[in-house]
């Protein structure tokens, strides 16, 4: 499943992190059930070694915080499930790309993206 996202934007990134100097790789983002899903950030020529995975591209906001606009579950070959299996260009050197690696199963991948999926970006504020 691949979706674009109206931009969602994360909440503030995890504290613990933060203290010990990792506060920009880690973002939370709260989906429209309001549970909140933690993603890593990773440079684009890691993101071919993920798997079983969900994917995201975002772009720098204001606070340390980002703004979502694409979304995908990645198969067990790394490529976005579904028919749309095209991965997303960096259209500015300020793309970021984030993983969610903590879901259990190809049910739950297709959970979380229907969940932020349908988040207004009102309710990730």
């Amino acid at each position: 499943m691949v979706a674009v996202l109206s931009p969602l934007l994360s909440d503030q990134p995890p504290e613990v992190p933060q203290r010990v100097g990792l506060g920009d790789r880690f973002h939370y983002f709260r989906g429209h059930s309001g549970r909140r899903y933690l993603f890593s950030t990773v440079t684009p020529d890691e993101i071919g070694d993920f798997r079983s995975a969900v994917m995201i591209t975002a772009r720098p906001a204001p606070g340390g915080r980002l703004l979502a606009d694409w979304i995908a579950v990645l198969d067990r070959f790394g490529r976005p499930a579904g028919n749309d299996r095209r991965r997303p260009l960096a259209r500015t050197a300020e793309a970021v790309f984030l993983v969610h690696c903590l879901s259990a199963s190809e049910a739950e991948r297709f959970d979380l993206v229907a969940d932020l999926a349908a988040a207004p970006m009102a309710l990730a504020a």
